[in-house]
Protein backbone atom coordinates (compact mmCIF):
# COMPACT_ATOMS: atom_id res chain seq x y z
CA UNK A 1 0.00 0.00 0.00
CA UNK A 2 0.90 3.38 -0.39
CA UNK A 3 0.72 5.69 3.26
CA UNK A 4 -0.35 9.45 2.43
CA UNK A 5 0.36 11.16 5.37
CA UNK A 6 -1.82 13.55 4.89
CA UNK A 7 -3.71 15.63 2.84
CA UNK A 8 -6.07 16.37 5.72
CA UNK A 9 -3.63 17.81 8.23
CA UNK A 10 0.38 18.81 8.10
CA UNK A 11 1.56 15.97 10.21
CA UNK A 12 5.40 16.74 10.13
CA UNK A 13 5.28 19.72 11.01
CA UNK A 14 2.53 19.21 14.22
CA UNK A 15 2.39 15.34 14.87
CA UNK A 16 6.01 14.11 14.04
CA UNK A 17 6.37 12.81 17.52
CA UNK A 18 2.84 11.31 16.88
CA UNK A 19 3.95 9.62 13.96
CA UNK A 20 7.10 8.42 14.90
CA UNK A 21 5.09 6.50 18.32
CA UNK A 22 3.28 4.94 15.02
CA UNK A 23 6.05 3.75 13.60
CA UNK A 24 7.77 2.47 16.68
CA UNK A 25 4.29 0.43 17.63
CA UNK A 26 3.51 -0.63 14.34
CA UNK A 27 -0.05 0.37 13.83
CA UNK A 28 -2.09 3.22 13.74
CA UNK A 29 -6.09 3.97 14.40
CA UNK A 30 -7.71 6.13 11.33
CA UNK A 31 -11.53 7.37 11.80
CA UNK A 32 -13.32 7.18 8.90
CA UNK A 33 -14.41 10.96 8.06
CA UNK A 34 -18.16 9.77 7.27
CA UNK A 35 -18.52 7.82 10.21
CA UNK A 36 -16.52 8.78 13.09
CA UNK A 37 -17.24 5.65 15.35
CA UNK A 38 -15.88 3.55 12.49
CA UNK A 39 -11.89 2.90 12.99
CA UNK A 40 -9.36 1.76 10.54
CA UNK A 41 -6.80 -0.74 12.34
CA UNK A 42 -3.82 0.00 9.83
CA UNK A 43 -0.46 -1.75 9.99
CA UNK A 44 2.71 0.26 9.46
CA UNK A 45 5.07 -2.61 8.31
CA UNK A 46 7.52 -2.24 5.50
CA UNK A 47 6.12 -5.46 4.56
CA UNK A 48 3.26 -3.89 3.32
CA UNK A 49 4.13 0.19 2.72
CA UNK A 50 5.44 0.65 -0.87
CA UNK A 51 5.71 4.26 0.04
CA UNK A 52 4.92 6.78 1.91
CA UNK A 53 4.33 10.16 0.89
CA UNK A 54 4.34 13.22 3.28
CA UNK A 55 2.90 16.67 2.77
CA UNK A 56 4.00 19.33 4.55
CA UNK A 57 4.65 23.27 4.77
CA UNK A 58 7.29 22.68 7.45
CA UNK A 59 8.95 19.43 8.19
CA UNK A 60 11.37 20.63 10.36
CA UNK A 61 10.62 18.59 12.89
CA UNK A 62 11.38 15.57 11.24
CA UNK A 63 14.89 16.27 9.53
CA UNK A 64 16.87 14.78 12.54
CA UNK A 65 14.52 11.44 13.17
CA UNK A 66 14.55 10.56 9.00
CA UNK A 67 16.87 7.90 10.39
CA UNK A 68 14.15 6.00 12.20
CA UNK A 69 12.68 5.89 7.97
CA UNK A 70 15.60 3.93 7.05
CA UNK A 71 12.99 0.83 6.42
CA UNK A 72 10.78 3.09 4.44
CA UNK A 73 10.69 4.66 1.02
CA UNK A 74 9.32 7.92 0.99
CA UNK A 75 8.86 11.31 -0.55
CA UNK A 76 7.75 14.64 -0.29
CA UNK A 77 5.07 17.32 -1.40
CA UNK A 78 6.43 20.26 0.46
CA UNK A 79 4.37 23.58 -0.50
CA UNK A 80 5.99 26.89 -0.41
CA UNK A 81 3.78 29.96 -1.64
CA UNK A 82 4.14 33.88 -1.85
CA UNK A 83 1.49 34.69 0.54
CA UNK A 84 1.89 36.46 3.56
CA UNK A 85 0.29 35.93 6.87
CA UNK A 86 -3.00 37.31 5.93
CA UNK A 87 -3.34 34.42 4.46
CA UNK A 88 -0.80 31.83 5.63
CA UNK A 89 -1.47 32.60 9.66
CA UNK A 90 0.78 30.15 11.07
CA UNK A 91 3.17 29.39 8.20
CA UNK A 92 7.07 30.01 9.51
CA UNK A 93 8.64 32.88 7.61
CA UNK A 94 9.72 32.34 4.12
CA UNK A 95 13.62 31.99 4.83
CA UNK A 96 13.28 29.64 7.43
CA UNK A 97 10.65 27.10 5.37
CA UNK A 98 12.91 27.25 1.70
CA UNK A 99 16.38 26.36 4.09
CA UNK A 100 14.23 23.17 5.46
CA UNK A 101 13.59 22.55 1.79
CA UNK A 102 17.24 22.50 1.17
CA UNK A 103 18.31 20.25 3.81
CA UNK A 104 15.66 18.20 3.36
CA UNK A 105 16.89 17.61 -0.53
CA UNK A 106 20.73 17.26 1.32
CA UNK A 107 19.49 14.57 2.75
CA UNK A 108 16.94 12.47 0.92
CA UNK A 109 18.11 13.48 -2.82
CA UNK A 110 16.31 16.32 -4.70
CA UNK A 111 14.00 13.74 -6.71
CA UNK A 112 12.08 13.15 -3.19
CA UNK A 113 11.27 16.45 -2.58
CA UNK A 114 8.61 17.85 -4.90
CA UNK A 115 7.77 21.76 -4.58
CA UNK A 116 4.05 22.41 -4.70
CA UNK A 117 2.80 26.12 -5.48
CA UNK A 118 -0.71 26.16 -4.86
CA UNK A 119 -3.30 26.83 -4.58
CA UNK A 120 -2.89 29.82 -6.84
CA UNK A 121 -5.83 32.49 -5.80
CA UNK A 122 -5.62 36.36 -6.97
CA UNK A 123 -6.06 39.58 -5.26
CA UNK A 124 -6.13 43.20 -5.72
CA UNK A 125 -2.58 42.90 -4.46
CA UNK A 126 -1.60 39.57 -5.53
CA UNK A 127 -2.12 39.73 -9.01
CA UNK A 128 -0.33 37.60 -11.91
CA UNK A 129 2.87 39.97 -11.93
CA UNK A 130 2.82 39.41 -8.04
CA UNK A 131 3.17 35.64 -8.69
CA UNK A 132 5.35 35.19 -11.27
CA UNK A 133 7.90 37.66 -9.70
CA UNK A 134 7.98 35.19 -6.17
CA UNK A 135 7.35 32.29 -7.99
CA UNK A 136 11.14 32.99 -9.61
CA UNK A 137 12.32 34.32 -6.57
CA UNK A 138 11.53 30.70 -4.82
CA UNK A 139 12.23 28.68 -7.72
CA UNK A 140 15.81 30.51 -7.84
CA UNK A 141 16.82 29.17 -4.19
CA UNK A 142 15.56 26.10 -4.64
CA UNK A 143 17.44 25.26 -8.20
CA UNK A 144 19.06 22.24 -7.69
CA UNK A 145 17.15 21.18 -4.49
CA UNK A 146 14.27 20.07 -6.91
CA UNK A 147 13.51 18.75 -10.19
CA UNK A 148 9.90 19.03 -10.26
CA UNK A 149 6.92 21.95 -9.44
CA UNK A 150 3.27 21.29 -8.99
CA UNK A 151 0.63 24.07 -9.29
CA UNK A 152 -3.11 24.26 -8.95
CA UNK A 153 -5.52 27.01 -8.78
CA UNK A 154 -7.79 27.52 -6.03
CA UNK A 155 -11.17 25.88 -6.14
CA UNK A 156 -14.02 28.31 -3.81
CA UNK A 157 -15.87 25.54 -2.03
CA UNK A 158 -18.32 26.85 0.78
CA UNK A 159 -15.87 26.30 3.40
CA UNK A 160 -13.11 28.05 1.66
CA UNK A 161 -15.40 30.53 0.96
CA UNK A 162 -16.04 31.13 4.43
CA UNK A 163 -12.73 31.27 5.48
CA UNK A 164 -11.75 34.17 2.65
CA UNK A 165 -14.91 36.43 3.15
CA UNK A 166 -13.18 38.92 4.88
CA UNK A 167 -10.37 39.20 1.57
CA UNK A 168 -10.84 39.65 -1.71
CA UNK A 169 -9.71 36.54 -2.71
CA UNK A 170 -10.70 35.16 -6.02
CA UNK A 171 -10.49 32.03 -8.42
CA UNK A 172 -8.12 32.96 -11.84
CA UNK A 173 -10.15 32.88 -14.82
CA UNK A 174 -8.94 30.45 -17.95
CA UNK A 175 -7.10 33.57 -19.71
CA UNK A 176 -5.41 33.80 -16.55
CA UNK A 177 -4.71 30.28 -15.99
CA UNK A 178 -3.55 29.97 -19.30
CA UNK A 179 -0.71 33.36 -18.32
CA UNK A 180 0.19 31.80 -15.38
CA UNK A 181 1.09 28.70 -16.32
CA UNK A 182 2.58 29.44 -19.94
CA UNK A 183 4.68 31.86 -17.54
CA UNK A 184 5.76 29.96 -15.25
CA UNK A 185 6.50 26.77 -17.13
CA UNK A 186 9.36 28.86 -18.99
CA UNK A 187 10.34 29.76 -15.02
CA UNK A 188 9.89 26.69 -13.70
CA UNK A 189 12.18 25.14 -17.07
CA UNK A 190 14.92 27.90 -16.34
CA UNK A 191 15.31 26.61 -12.53
CA UNK A 192 15.72 22.79 -14.05
CA UNK A 193 12.45 21.99 -12.73
CA UNK A 194 9.20 20.14 -14.75
CA UNK A 195 6.38 21.38 -13.67
CA UNK A 196 2.56 19.93 -14.03
CA UNK A 197 -0.87 20.53 -12.52
CA UNK A 198 -2.50 19.17 -9.29
CA UNK A 199 -6.45 17.85 -9.53
CA UNK A 200 -6.77 20.77 -12.20
CA UNK A 201 -10.28 20.04 -15.19
CA UNK A 202 -8.00 22.89 -17.53
CA UNK A 203 -5.96 21.84 -20.11
CA UNK A 204 -2.49 23.08 -19.92
CA UNK A 205 -0.52 21.40 -22.46
CA UNK A 206 -0.78 23.83 -25.13
CA UNK A 207 1.31 26.13 -22.63
CA UNK A 208 3.50 23.46 -21.84
CA UNK A 209 2.06 21.97 -18.74
CA UNK A 210 0.62 18.59 -18.09
CA UNK A 211 -1.24 17.07 -15.63
CA UNK A 212 0.45 15.55 -12.97
CA UNK A 213 -0.10 13.08 -9.94
CA UNK A 214 1.31 14.08 -6.46
CA UNK A 215 0.59 10.40 -5.50
CA UNK A 216 2.79 9.39 -8.41
CA UNK A 217 2.99 5.82 -9.19
CA UNK A 218 5.04 6.17 -12.33
CA UNK A 219 7.97 7.82 -9.23
CA UNK A 220 7.49 5.58 -6.90
CA UNK A 221 8.18 2.81 -9.15
CA UNK A 222 11.44 4.67 -10.32
CA UNK A 223 12.30 5.13 -6.57
CA UNK A 224 11.91 1.52 -6.11
CA UNK A 225 12.99 0.29 -9.55
CA UNK A 226 10.07 -1.86 -9.11
CA UNK A 227 6.84 -2.23 -11.37
CA UNK A 228 3.41 -1.63 -9.22
CA UNK A 229 -0.17 -3.05 -10.10
CA UNK A 230 -2.18 -0.05 -8.61
CA UNK A 231 -5.77 1.80 -10.01
CA UNK A 232 -6.28 5.45 -9.82
CA UNK A 233 -7.68 6.83 -6.25
CA UNK A 234 -11.68 6.00 -6.85
CA UNK A 235 -11.77 8.19 -3.35
CA UNK A 236 -10.44 11.52 -4.76
CA UNK A 237 -12.18 13.84 -7.45
CA UNK A 238 -12.19 12.65 -11.22
CA UNK A 239 -9.89 15.08 -11.86
CA UNK A 240 -7.04 14.15 -9.49
CA UNK A 241 -4.51 11.79 -11.38
CA UNK A 242 -3.70 9.62 -7.58
CA UNK A 243 -3.27 6.50 -7.35
CA UNK A 244 -4.81 4.63 -4.51
CA UNK A 245 -3.32 5.12 -0.92
CA UNK A 246 -4.47 5.17 2.36
CA UNK A 247 -4.58 8.59 4.79
CA UNK A 248 -3.79 8.72 8.03
CA UNK A 249 -4.99 12.17 8.68
CA UNK A 250 -7.90 13.87 10.50
CA UNK A 251 -9.79 17.14 8.92
CA UNK A 252 -9.74 20.50 11.51
CA UNK A 253 -6.31 19.91 13.19
CA UNK A 254 -3.70 21.39 10.87
CA UNK A 255 -2.54 24.29 13.15
CA UNK A 256 -0.99 26.61 10.19
CA UNK A 257 -4.30 28.67 9.65
CA UNK A 258 -4.34 28.91 6.20
CA UNK A 259 -7.32 30.84 4.94
CA UNK A 260 -7.77 28.78 1.71
CA UNK A 261 -7.60 25.25 3.37
CA UNK A 262 -10.61 23.26 2.46
CA UNK A 263 -8.95 20.41 5.15
CA UNK A 264 -10.13 23.09 8.22
CA UNK A 265 -14.06 24.12 8.58
CA UNK A 266 -13.58 26.36 11.65
CA UNK A 267 -10.75 27.85 13.86
CA UNK A 268 -12.86 26.91 17.28
CA UNK A 269 -13.29 23.04 15.87
CA UNK A 270 -9.04 22.85 14.72
CA UNK A 271 -8.34 24.21 18.73
CA UNK A 272 -10.73 21.74 20.34
CA UNK A 273 -8.88 18.80 18.38
CA UNK A 274 -5.82 19.88 18.67
CA UNK A 275 -6.18 20.64 22.73
CA UNK A 276 -6.90 16.22 22.82
CA UNK A 277 -4.07 15.09 20.84
CA UNK A 278 -2.03 12.73 22.46
CA UNK A 279 1.04 11.54 21.21
CA UNK A 280 0.51 8.58 22.69
CA UNK A 281 -2.54 7.06 21.63
CA UNK A 282 -3.71 5.29 18.38
CA UNK A 283 -5.46 7.84 17.43
CA UNK A 284 -4.46 11.30 15.93
CA UNK A 285 -6.68 12.92 17.99
CA UNK A 286 -8.42 11.58 21.00
CA UNK A 287 -9.02 7.74 21.97
CA UNK A 288 -10.95 4.77 21.31
CA UNK A 289 -14.73 4.94 23.11
CA UNK A 290 -17.03 2.08 24.05
CA UNK A 291 -18.98 3.38 20.56
CA UNK A 292 -15.88 3.03 18.48
CA UNK A 293 -15.81 -0.11 16.56
CA UNK A 294 -12.73 -1.04 15.12
CA UNK A 295 -11.89 -3.11 11.82
CA UNK A 296 -8.44 -4.69 10.77
CA UNK A 297 -7.63 -2.72 7.56
CA UNK A 298 -6.86 -5.21 4.94
CA UNK A 299 -3.48 -4.58 3.51
CA UNK A 300 -1.40 -5.91 0.99
CA UNK A 301 1.60 -4.35 -1.28
CA UNK A 302 1.07 -2.51 -4.71
CA UNK A 303 4.41 -4.24 -5.84
CA UNK A 304 4.02 -6.42 -8.74
CA UNK A 305 6.65 -9.65 -8.02
CA UNK A 306 7.30 -11.12 -11.68
CA UNK A 307 6.43 -14.66 -12.36
CA UNK A 308 9.50 -17.55 -13.23
CA UNK A 309 11.30 -17.49 -16.36
CA UNK A 310 10.78 -20.28 -18.14
CA UNK A 311 12.21 -21.67 -21.69
CA UNK A 312 11.46 -19.21 -24.44
CA UNK A 313 10.97 -16.32 -22.64
CA UNK A 314 12.42 -12.76 -23.22
CA UNK A 315 14.44 -11.76 -21.12
CA UNK A 316 17.61 -8.62 -20.18
CA UNK A 317 20.70 -9.29 -18.46
CA UNK A 318 22.26 -6.86 -15.91
CA UNK A 319 25.59 -6.94 -17.27
CA UNK A 320 25.21 -7.24 -21.78
CA UNK A 321 28.62 -6.30 -22.25
CA UNK A 322 29.99 -9.35 -20.24
CA UNK A 323 27.67 -11.54 -22.76
CA UNK A 324 27.82 -10.80 -26.79
CA UNK A 325 25.50 -12.47 -29.85
CA UNK A 326 27.06 -14.41 -31.69
CA UNK A 327 25.42 -12.57 -34.70
CA UNK A 328 26.14 -9.41 -33.27
CA UNK A 329 29.41 -8.63 -35.41
CA UNK A 330 29.61 -4.73 -35.06
CA UNK A 331 28.69 -4.83 -31.19
CA UNK A 332 25.87 -3.03 -31.48
CA UNK A 333 23.63 -5.38 -30.25
CA UNK A 334 20.37 -4.73 -27.86
CA UNK A 335 20.19 -6.00 -24.14
CA UNK A 336 17.27 -8.45 -25.53
CA UNK A 337 17.69 -12.42 -24.98
CA UNK A 338 15.46 -15.59 -25.14
CA UNK A 339 16.06 -18.17 -22.46
CA UNK A 340 17.05 -21.61 -24.60
CA UNK A 341 17.04 -24.01 -22.13
CA UNK A 342 16.81 -23.80 -17.66
CA UNK A 343 18.42 -26.22 -16.03
CA UNK A 344 18.47 -25.36 -11.94
CA UNK A 345 20.42 -21.85 -11.64
CA UNK A 346 21.86 -22.39 -15.19
CA UNK A 347 20.67 -21.07 -18.33
CA UNK A 348 21.40 -21.10 -22.17
CA UNK A 349 20.35 -18.40 -24.09
CA UNK A 350 19.87 -18.22 -27.76
CA UNK A 351 23.15 -17.08 -29.95
CA UNK A 352 24.69 -16.71 -26.75
CA UNK A 353 28.24 -19.68 -26.03
CA UNK A 354 28.48 -18.83 -22.10
CA UNK A 355 26.29 -20.44 -19.73
CA UNK A 356 24.92 -17.88 -17.33
CA UNK A 357 23.33 -18.12 -14.12
CA UNK A 358 19.56 -17.55 -13.49
CA UNK A 359 20.69 -14.39 -11.46
CA UNK A 360 22.22 -12.96 -14.54
CA UNK A 361 18.40 -12.20 -15.93
CA UNK A 362 16.23 -9.23 -15.36
CA UNK A 363 12.40 -9.60 -16.65
CA UNK A 364 11.94 -6.81 -19.51
CA UNK A 365 9.33 -4.06 -18.16
CA UNK A 366 6.23 -3.06 -21.08
CA UNK A 367 7.52 0.47 -21.39
CA UNK A 368 8.22 1.28 -25.10
CA UNK A 369 12.18 1.99 -24.03
CA UNK A 370 14.16 -1.59 -23.32
CA UNK A 371 11.05 -3.90 -25.26
CA UNK A 372 10.59 -1.28 -28.56
CA UNK A 373 12.72 -4.11 -30.22
CA UNK A 374 10.18 -6.54 -30.11
CA UNK A 375 7.34 -7.03 -32.94
CA UNK A 376 4.27 -9.28 -33.06
CA UNK A 377 4.35 -12.01 -35.80
CA UNK A 378 1.92 -14.58 -35.51
CA UNK A 379 1.25 -17.56 -37.43
CA UNK A 380 -1.10 -16.69 -40.39
CA UNK A 381 -3.74 -19.63 -41.22
CA UNK A 382 -2.53 -21.10 -44.62
CA UNK A 383 -4.88 -21.02 -47.64
CA UNK A 384 -6.07 -22.58 -50.51
CA UNK A 385 -3.94 -21.64 -53.40
CA UNK A 386 -5.50 -22.82 -57.04
CA UNK A 387 -3.34 -23.74 -59.98
CA UNK A 388 -1.90 -20.79 -61.74
CA UNK A 389 -2.75 -17.85 -58.46
CA UNK A 390 0.32 -16.91 -56.44
CA UNK A 391 1.22 -17.65 -53.25
CA UNK A 392 0.15 -15.44 -50.98
CA UNK A 393 2.96 -13.43 -49.19
CA UNK A 394 3.81 -13.16 -45.87
CA UNK A 395 4.95 -9.65 -44.93
CA UNK A 396 6.29 -8.65 -41.27
CA UNK A 397 5.13 -6.67 -39.17
CA UNK A 398 8.19 -4.97 -37.15
CA UNK A 399 5.97 -2.62 -35.64
CA UNK A 400 6.42 -2.14 -31.71
CA UNK A 401 4.62 -5.13 -30.50
CA UNK A 402 2.18 -3.22 -27.96
CA UNK A 403 1.37 -1.46 -31.25
CA UNK A 404 0.36 -4.55 -33.35
CA UNK A 405 -1.46 -5.32 -30.55
CA UNK A 406 -4.23 -2.64 -30.66
CA UNK A 407 -4.73 -3.88 -33.90
CA UNK A 408 -5.68 -7.35 -33.56
CA UNK A 409 -8.48 -9.03 -31.60
CA UNK A 410 -9.43 -11.71 -29.57
CA UNK A 411 -13.02 -11.59 -29.84
CA UNK A 412 -14.59 -8.21 -29.45
CA UNK A 413 -11.17 -7.13 -27.43
CA UNK A 414 -8.10 -5.37 -28.62
CA UNK A 415 -4.89 -7.77 -27.33
CA UNK A 416 -4.27 -4.80 -25.06
CA UNK A 417 -7.20 -4.78 -23.71
CA UNK A 418 -6.57 -8.30 -22.83
CA UNK A 419 -3.07 -7.32 -21.73
CA UNK A 420 -4.45 -4.88 -19.35
CA UNK A 421 -7.12 -6.65 -17.71
CA UNK A 422 -4.50 -9.35 -16.84
CA UNK A 423 -2.51 -6.69 -15.15
CA UNK A 424 1.03 -8.41 -17.53
CA UNK A 425 3.48 -5.38 -17.08
CA UNK A 426 6.55 -7.82 -17.91
CA UNK A 427 7.29 -9.21 -21.76
CA UNK A 428 7.80 -12.87 -20.34
CA UNK A 429 4.45 -12.73 -18.62
CA UNK A 430 2.67 -11.57 -21.62
CA UNK A 431 4.53 -14.06 -23.15
CA UNK A 432 3.26 -16.90 -20.41
CA UNK A 433 -0.64 -15.19 -21.05
CA UNK A 434 -0.44 -16.37 -24.41
CA UNK A 435 1.11 -19.30 -24.43
CA UNK A 436 -1.87 -20.31 -22.10
CA UNK A 437 -4.15 -19.10 -23.69
CA UNK A 438 -3.39 -19.41 -27.35
CA UNK A 439 -0.66 -22.16 -27.36
CA UNK A 440 2.13 -19.97 -28.80
CA UNK A 441 3.19 -16.15 -28.21
CA UNK A 442 4.57 -15.00 -31.21
CA UNK A 443 7.03 -12.21 -29.53
CA UNK A 444 10.27 -11.86 -31.98
CA UNK A 445 13.46 -9.73 -30.86
CA UNK A 446 14.34 -7.34 -33.82
CA UNK A 447 18.15 -8.08 -33.68
CA UNK A 448 18.43 -6.70 -36.91
CA UNK A 449 16.96 -3.42 -36.39
CA UNK A 450 14.53 -3.54 -39.37
CA UNK A 451 12.88 -0.47 -40.13
CA UNK A 452 9.28 -0.67 -38.26
CA UNK A 453 5.92 -0.11 -40.47
CA UNK A 454 3.94 2.86 -39.38
CA UNK A 455 0.59 2.09 -37.65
Amino acid sequence: MILSVSRRTDIPAFYSEWFFNRLREGFVYVRNPMNIHQVSRIVLSPDVIDCIVFWSKNPQPMLLRLDELKSYMYYFQYTINAYDKGLEVGVPKKDGVINTFRKLSEIIGSKRVIWRYDPILLTEQMDIDYHLRYFEEIAKRLEGYTNACVISFVDLYKKTQNNLKETDAREPSLKEMLELAAKMCIIATKYGMKIQTCAEEVALESVGVKHGKCIDNALIEDLLNVKLVVSKDPNQRKECGCVQSIDIGEYNTCAHGCKYCYANFREEVVARNRAIHNPNSPLLIGEISEKDVVMERELFTFIKTPEAFTKGDIVQLKHPENYKKNSDVHGYGINLYRIVSLNGDKVKLEDVEQELSLSELIPVVTDGVEDRWIYYDPIIAASIVFPGEPIPMHHTDYSYYMDAFERNYEGNRTLNELVRKEHLVYVHEIQHYFRKKFHNDWLKINDDKHETRSN
